[in-house]
């Protein structure tokens, strides 16, 4: 069995059953192929993106947890990160979440799209050669909210799992958050009016608002209430926009010093 062999044969024998292959492909040449093992959620795999040429590392099929009814889900997520192999010439890494702006899919919270370890291990997720030799892997798709993928960044993938309470917990598509954390952007930043001169230079992200200052302020000044004035994310965003990376990515209790309106800030965490 040569390498390109190993890859649809792994896909056709892994968790011991047989698949069901949709009929619509992605980029008319990627076969989807469904499982249900009995004791795990409907998986969903790739079969054809091992084909893809990459710059670096071992090639990869995709495979992707989902719920009864949310294939539709499944399958965008498999077609959003073979886009990316086969545009950027690059496997997705582990670990670390691709972040969208907004949701992709309608009328729920996902927008992130993280690689993990699988739940079946190496046997399902090393693809190997009739000798044995590791010819590539299968990476398994999470689809996380913007503040799971926030929390999964900064903490990893088993610690979400554990605010979670399960893995399970994170497959339906239509839940809230299971993780707190996130800014929407209409939470309140609260700021002093010298913002109307100044640029900020701390920003404190502290139980779902922000607070910032310019360092110009007095111990006097920060007493009197009428020198403090709240806005929303949003309309701190657009004032100052080089701030949006840290307001995307802030955990509770974090502090971001910046120093120039390049974008860069050093963190402090309380």
């Amino acid at each position: 069995m040569t390498a390109n062999e190993a890859f649809p044969a792994h896909v056709f024998d892994s968790l011991g059953i047989d698949p069901l292959v949709h009929d619509k492909r992605i980029g008319g040449a990627i076969l989807v192929a469904e499982k249900r093992p009995p004791n795990g959620p409907i998986t969903m795999m790739t079969s054809g993106a091992s084909r893809f040429p990459i710059d670096a590392g071992e090639p990869v099929e995709l495979a992707v947890e989902v719920l009864e009814g949310q294939e539709g889900a499944g399958w965008r997520a498999l077609a959003i990160v073979c886009d990316d192999i086969a545009e950027n010439r690059r496997v997705p890494p582990m670990g670390v979440p691709w972040r969208n702006s907004e949701p992709f899919l309608t009328g729920t919270r996902i927008s992130a799209i993280m690689v993990t370890p699988s739940r079946w291990g190496p046997s399902f997720d090393e693809v190997r050669s009739a000798d044995g030799a590791l010819v590539g892997h299968v990476r398994t798709l999470r689809m996380l909210t913007d503040a799971e993928a926030s929390f999964a960044s900064a903490n990893g993938w088993d610690a979400l799992v554990e605010a979670a309470g399960s893995a399970d917990a994170l497959l339906d598509v239509t839940r809230n958050d299971t993780v707190a954390g996130v800014l929407r952007g209409n939470a309140p930043v609260f700021i002093t009016k010298l913002h109307a001169e100044h640029p900020p230079r701390w920003i404190t992200f502290s139980d779902g608002d922000l607070q910032s200052v310019t360092g110009l302020e007095s111990d006097e000044y920060m007493d009197d209430p009428s020198n403090h004035e709240i806005w929303s994310v949003d309309s701190f965003v657009a004032r100052f926009p080089w701030v949006a990376n840290f307001v995307r990515e802030a955990r509770p209790g974090q502090t971001a010093l910046f120093t120039d309106a390049s974008g860069r800030y050093v963190l402090e965490d309380d």
